[in-house]
């Protein structure tokens, strides 16, 4: 019977529950029709009678069936409703069906307990979300998030410092105008400068249904950094070892030799040679032990210190003209160390410049960073890349160790230390950059 019905209703095309119920309907009242027909013309009914009939049961019957066809669609339209809308991320709509049990109420409670499990775990996404963009902006390296067109959707503070403006202005900027080209499935840097110095990570994900790239940089100049201190290091206990072993019995023996040779008028004249001698081992001694400091621990007690004293109490130092710029700026140092170091850098600015030319120093806040810079109006730096090279020096009384000395103890501070030509005029700028 049920393979017959089947057959019928695909032969008449109802594929919709609407098209079945309307069939059922039709069929009712045609039979009942009949029905009472057949009854009346059997009974000898007059025509009045039969119209008074049909409009008595047919009518009212034509009205029940409608409500019961209306009744039986109307929770499919709820639900359906209920369902885009969940779809669409709303889940404040609930269908709230006539029938307070059976089959529709169950799937009435069911669709509202799948939106109350959406919404909450939508709200829980949309919380990770947001704390995966407050921690990307809480980092010190640059980092970038592109949309599915490749274009900038969102970026941290450190990528601001990076491009030297901020990044909501570079907002739905391309890719290809940072530097970054996605070539088989990879995301590279296109400028040979910036390969150098950075290296770029990529992964992709899902937020909120859209598909994202995250891009992280790394500064590797900071990875060959440490790896050369490292080198420097060993070569310098090495150095150290060796040299102390040569020097310290050539000394010995030249001032055991000027001893025995006292008094002797025959080999005074290898005195002075001695004394020579002796001098230099005790030169390159102290140049050895000096050396020795570039990878010195030093005891380092961070402090809370005022910016401005600070800079002012190192410029009343110098018989020379030095401009005091200063915010009320505090910074997380070791006082002695970050005088110390300011000193240096200032004497290096002075013997830079030109007779007395004006020495800038300043300090400012820079995003989540305090910058103490110091401007001089000298030559500049003919080659940057060998600054903090030991031994490297382009002062004909230098040493070479200055610089990397200032380094060791700036960064012991937890802070930075660069040295780069000015832009605005001929001259160098040294900053040291601390983390707010």
């Amino acid at each position: 019977m049920f393979k017959l019905i089947n057959k019928i209703t695909e032969r008449l095309e109802l594929r919709s529950i609407e098209s079945i119920l309307t069939l059922f309907i039709g069929s009712c009242l045609l039979v009942l029709s009949g029905l009472i027909g057949f009854i009346l013309w059997y009974s000898s009914a007059s025509i009045l009678v039969v119209c008074t009939v049909l409009v008595l049961f047919l009518c009212p019957f034509a009205l029940l069936c409608w409500y019961v066809r209306r009744a039986l669609l109307n929770p499919y339209y709820r639900f359906s409703a209920v369902l885009e809308a969940i779809r669409n991320e709303d889940y404040s709509l609930r269908a709230n069906p006539k029938f307070n049990q059976g089959a529709v109420k169950l799937l009435a409670d069911e669709i509202t307990t799948m939106s109350a499990d959406l919404q909450s775990r939508k709200s829980q996404y949309d919380q990770q979300a947001v704390l995966v963009l407050r921690l990307i902006e809480q980092l010190a390296t640059p980092i970038v998030i592109l949309n599915k067109e490749h274009k900038l959707h969102h970026a941290n503070e450190a990528f601001s410092n990076w491009r030297k403006q901020p990044w909501q202005t570079l907002r739905h900027t391309n890719a290809d105008d940072f530097g970054f080209t996605l070539a088989e499935n990879k995301w590279q840097l296109s400028d040979e400068s910036l390969i150098a110095k950075w290296q770029l990570r990529h992964s992709q994900f899902t937020m909120q249904e859209q598909s994202y790239q995250l891009l992280v940089l790394t500064n590797i100049e900071q990875v060959v950094y440490h790896t050369e201190q490292l080198a420097w290091q060993k070569m310098t206990r090495v150095l150290s070892h060796e040299i102390n072993n040569s020097l310290s019995p050539i000394k010995s023996l030249a001032q055991t030799l000027q001893d025995m040779l006292k008094g002797n008028d025959d080999f005074a004249n290898l005195d002075p040679a001695l004394q020579v001698i002796v001098e230099r081992s005790d030169g390159l001694m102290q140049f050895v032990n000096r050396y020795a400091n570039l990878s010195k621990q030093f005891d380092v007690h961070i402090e809370q210190c005022e910016i401005a004293p600070l800079l002012q109490s190192v410029s009343n130092l110098f018989d020379y003209p030095i401009e005091v710029k200063c915010d009320a700026l505090y910074v997380l140092a070791d006082r002695v160390l970050l005088e110390q170091v300011l000193v240096n850098l200032v004497k290096n600015a002075i013997e830079a410049s030109k007779s007395q030319q004006l020495i800038e120093l300043n300090a400012y806040e820079q995003g989540r960073q305090v910058v103490i810079e110091i401007k001089d109006s000298g030559s500049g730096i003919q080659n940057t890349d060998n600054l903090f090279v030991p031994f490297y020096t382009t002062k004909v009384q230098g040493k070479g160790i200055g610089l990397n000395l200032c380094r060791n103890m700036i960064e012991q501070q937890g802070a930075k230390l660069t040295l780069s030509n000015r832009e605005d005029k001929t001259g160098a700028v040294a900053q040291c950059r601390f983390n707010i």
